[in-house]
């Protein structure tokens, strides 16, 4: 059994890439932690969270805090299990510490794991965490404005260019809510505008 030192994690409860980790997470580093290479299908499953370790397998990892790698020979992730031998918190390696996983990964770290499968979720979010900000943060200042008309058919022209509608507000949210795009940062920036000159 081969192991891999001195790996950073940030451990969340659902899968954020390393590219947007942020100054203020609490990434961890781990001294010493072992790699598991195990099946696409079981990849898939470990990375969406949706299962709960058999007793025999979990008895079988070799764990740091109840902490270790999985990895399909393409991909690598840190996970973290619950006391209930679930997997309550993800993170992704950096791509220099994925590669060293990679590189020296061998069959005597191969295990077939026996679980169950708990849920149907998707890790995979389409949406960054600033794009998700950028839209709860309109979400909110369309809600808290949507009694001051001048703001509400300002915001819907800038996105509309167009003024025509019987209900701007639940067209507004409506396309906000929809496909992220740029127009998400202008009226993002518009909106600091108008906050900055009410201060």
């Amino acid at each position: 059994m081969n192991y891999i030192y001195n790996i950073k994690i940030n451990l969340k409860s659902n899968l954020i890439n390393f590219y947007e980790w942020e100054e203020n997470d609490n990434i961890q580093t781990l001294n010493r932690v072992v790699p598991y290479l195990i099946s696409t299908k079981d990849y898939i499953n470990i990375l969406n969270m949706n299962v709960k370790l058999s007793k025999e397998t979990f008895s079988k990892l070799i764990l740091q805090n109840n902490i270790c790698l999985f990895t399909n020979l393409i991909d690598c992730v840190c996970v973290h299990f619950n006391s209930k031998r679930i997997i309550d918190k993800i993170s992704k390696l950096s791509l220099l510490e994925e590669r060293e996983v990679l590189e020296d990964i061998n069959k005597k770290n191969k295990i077939k794991l026996e679980y169950k499968v708990i849920n149907s979720n998707n890790n995979y979010k389409l949406l960054t965490r600033k794009e998700e900000r950028i839209i709860n943060l309109i979400n909110k200042f369309i809600e808290k404005n949507k009694e001051r008309e001048k703001i509400i058919d300002y915001l819907y022209y800038e996105w509309f260019k167009c003024n025509k509608s019987n209900n701007k507000y639940n067209e507004l949210l409506k396309v906000i809510n929809g496909k992220y795009s740029k127009k998400h940062e202008e009226i993002y920036n518009i909106i600091k505008l108008i906050e900055f000159k009410s201060a």
